[in-house]
């Protein structure tokens, strides 16, 4: 017989499985907190970012994955961590793991809450395997929660035989009854309570968190970083002062500027970007104030490869304006094309063309090489009959071929852009092009593929790929 004593106490005594890889990804459209205030009122500089009218928490959880090796056969489960979940009942983890592939023979679950990424981040430590984070943050048009929000992804992976970069030495929690944030099942909005009385709950259980998390992490001096995940944006940059002492809080503040609050994602996304500036031997104090207190002191193992590609990505964002802002929320609806309504999922046909629908994946004939896209059992070149070997596209970029503009189609965003493509080492297919990363695609343009939300029919969300610049490539 165990008492609750023993499982606490065994529950500290498991293995922390060592980061071996992360990844945040920022969608690429902003909206100035100066367009707020023009429009409606209120204060606040910075920008925030803004997902695109074809992304949600499911196809910025996959872009986060893809910035991160998860082919490996020793994976290990998946945890989806997000606040906004597109399905209620459903299992969104189960769409992120087809979105990604690699064994279907793992756990892939959900964790949700505002707090959930730093759960999913301890249970990846403990149990090894992919976590990702991902969520959109609003409120009411004006409101502090509209103006702190912002949308983005973070994913990492535990354990495996890549090369550890970060492992965690000590967590720390204190739980509180504390109505400070909070959203009914059917709420568009959450609810806030009086500011000053949830944070100075909150503040008040700090000092004694901290110092328990120096003394079980080891930390003889101040920690390197100190990062703070909170909604308000100043209650967050004020947490930080108070327990920095010495430390770094330059990355807390650029992405409160630039990003905003991610919900879910804002612990992986600031551990990210702080992993990506660290050096070897660096220490991280990561903290999360929202419905109580938690938090992780995180030893860095290895250089960090740089922030470069990320604020280069952040810088170049396209601007949208307020208005833009909220036909995308759906919070302003705009007169739709004279198009028929596009059909619902059909289940059965999305189970059976799984490995086509959420991996891209074609097929080339085993006999001559003819690629085929999307697979097909019978080659049109040779006649070979069952001779195809699986040919994925999702993480294989290619190069514009033709380009058709629709003035008329139903998107949000018109027009709408397609594209041929030509995949490396073969396979052409004509693809959508992505609207949040629009930027002229032209002839000859390199673009790889990008999972995206194409279209909500009956209350289901339907997915399929699209294509974007490629970053870091030149035509």
């Amino acid at each position: 017989m165990t008492t609750d004593a023993d499982e606490d106490l065994e529950w500290h005594d498991m293995t922390w499985h060592k980061i071996t890889d992360c990844s945040a990804y920022i969608p690429a459209s902003a909206l100035g907190l100066q367009a707020i205030s023009d429009a409606i009122g209120g204060g606040g500089r910075g920008t925030r970012s803004v997902a695109g009218f074809d992304e949600d928490s499911i196809t910025m959880a996959v872009a986060a994955l893809r910035g991160i090796d998860r082919h490996s056969e020793d994976a290990g489960p998946l945890l989806f961590a997000t606040s906004t979940p597109p399905y209620a009942d459903k299992t969104n983890a189960s769409t992120v793991k087809a979105a990604i592939g690699g064994d279907d023979r793992v756990m892939a679950t959900d964790v949700t809450g505002l707090r959930s990424g730093l759960s999913a981040l301890l249970l990846g430590a403990r149990t090894g395997g992919l976590v990702a984070m991902a969520d959109m943050r609003g409120g009411r048009p004006g409101s502090a929660e509209e103006r702190d929000g912002g949308d983005g992804a973070a994913a990492f992976r535990f354990g495996g035989t890549g090369q550890p970069i970060a492992q965690i030495e000590a967590a720390g929690h204190v739980s509180m009854e504390l109505m400070d944030i909070w959203r009914v099942p059917g709420a568009r909005y959450s609810a806030v309570s009086e500011e000053r009385f949830s944070q100075a709950a909150l503040s008040s259980t700090m000092d004694g968190l901290v110092a328990r998390l120096k003394d079980e992490g080891g930390l003889t001096g101040p920690p390197t970083f100190v990062v703070v995940a909170a909604p308000g944006h100043r209650f967050a940059v004020k947490l930080a002062r108070l327990v920095a002492e010495d430390s770094d809080g330059s990355t807390l503040a650029a992405h409160r500027e630039s990003v905003g609050y991610c919900g879910a994602a804002e612990v992986g996304i600031l551990l990210a970007r702080t992993l990506d500036v660290a050096k070897a031997g660096d220490t991280v104090l990561l903290l999360s104030a929202m419905g109580g207190v938690d938090g992780v002191v995180v030893r860095v193992l290895a250089d960090g490869g740089g922030s470069e590609r990320l604020d280069r990505e952040i810088a170049g964002r396209r601007m949208i304006s307020y208005t833009d802002y909220l036909v995308r929320r759906g919070l302003l609806e705009r007169e739709p094309a004279r198009r028929p309504d596009r059909p619902a999922v059909a289940a059965p046909a999305a189970f059976r063309n799984v490995r086509w629908k959420f991996r891209l994946e074609g097929s080339r004939c085993g006999q001559c090489g003819k690629v085929y896209l999307p697979p097909q059992r019978v080659c049109g070149g040779c006649g070979g009959a069952d001779t195809h070997h699986p040919y994925p596209c999702a993480d294989r970029p290619g190069t514009v071929a033709a380009i058709s503009t629709d003035g008329l189609s139903d998107t949000p965003a018109p027009p709408a852009v397609a594209a041929l493509v030509d995949f490396d080492g073969g396979g052409r297919l004509a693809m959508e092009v992505a609207e949040s990363t629009d930027s002229g695609i032209a002839l000859g343009d390199r673009v790889e593929p990008t999972f995206r939300r194409t279209s909500q029919t009956d209350g289901a969300p339907d997915y399929f790929w699209k294509i974007r610049s490629a970053i870091g490539e030149s035509a």
